[in-house]
């Protein structure tokens, strides 16, 4: 907590000194870049260390090789079976590629160009939003579209239950009027009801057939592990730790001659955390994705 803020040639500002527009996490003391009111100065940000270098990479970086590994593992490493499907099985696996490669790279923009102005930040942080539809979205259909194959109405059923759910938080998400603080409790209520929706085509399958074959089918232990990443991120970031807890509060702080840098800053606050568990989740439903396809010729298909 004693730690004044990283030296560098870049400007760094503390919250205090920030726009309101600027202010969210208090917690946060210091390591800001100011608003530029330029694109080439939040281009610039990318090349020295501020409080949100961490979360630009810890996303640019996996939306850069995601979908680029995975075209090459489908199509070089990828086990081919002699009752192979057709194309849309490698598309399959490329949708979810292209959702993780979307959902990343608008997240990291957003957090480069936020310190743009407050018309930027709210339009970047609503493609950020839009990007985690697109890859709850993608996740959900292509592990159903593998799981229940040879349940064609339960798949197609699902599917558009998942786009219908899709459909209404990317609404809520882009438009204006629905976008703003009245409307965070229904957007908020729209997401969890879109994540939670991802478990009733597993619950539908243990009806049918059974926890085993489900495990099987849906590669449930990758799943259960995927959905313990993302609340547990989510949790932290809600939540705020770990930056609450080296947090300095104003009576103290006044008696300082000058402002002091939090604990967690610059490295290893809730939002980068978040990040992290996200990129792990992503790898998480890729193993579940293959645990399913397999299932599908060695199974299914057999």
């Amino acid at each position: 907590m004693t730690e004044p803020m990283p030296k560098t040639k870049h400007q760094l500002h503390y919250y205090h000194e920030l726009d309101e527009w600027q202010q969210d996490n208090h917690f946060i003391r210091s390591g800001y870049v100011r608003g530029t009111s330029s694109y080439k100065k939040c281009f610039q940000s990318l090349f020295y260390l501020h409080n949100e270098t961490v979360n630009i990479y810890s996303h640019l970086l996996p939306s850069s090789l995601s979908l680029i590994a995975i075209t090459y593992y489908i199509n070089y490493r990828l086990e081919m079976y002699d009752n192979y499907l057709g194309i849309w099985e490698k598309l399959n696996f490329e949708l979810f590629g292209a959702a993780v490669t979307f959902c990343m790279f608008m997240s990291s923009t957003f957090h480069c160009m936020k310190s743009h102005s407050h018309k930027v930040s709210r339009f970047g942080n609503q493609l950020d939003y839009f990007g985690i539809v697109i890859l709850i979205s993608c996740s959900l259909i292509s592990v159903v579209s593998f799981a229940l194959y040879d349940e064609p109405t339960l798949k197609v059923s699902f599917n558009i239950l998942f786009l219908f759910f899709g459909s209404i938080c990317a609404v809520l998400t882009l438009h204006p009027q629905f976008s703003t603080n009245v409307y965070r409790p229904l957007r908020s209520a729209m997401f969890i009801l879109f994540g939670l929706s991802g478990a009733l085509p597993v619950l539908v399958s243990f009806r049918k057939f059974g926890v085993d074959e489900t495990s099987r089918r849906f590669g449930l232990f990758w799943l259960i592990l995927e959905g313990i990443f993302y609340i547990v991120g989510a949790v932290l970031y809600a939540l705020r730790i770990p930056e609450r807890f080296s947090h300095i509060d104003e009576d103290q702080q006044s008696l300082l001659s000058k402002p002091l840098a939090g604990k967690y800053d610059i490295f290893g606050h809730a939002h980068q955390i978040f990040h992290v568990m996200v990129v792990i989740a992503a790898w998480c439903h890729w193993m579940a994705l293959l645990a399913s396809y397999h299932n599908l010729h060695k199974s299914i298909l057999a």
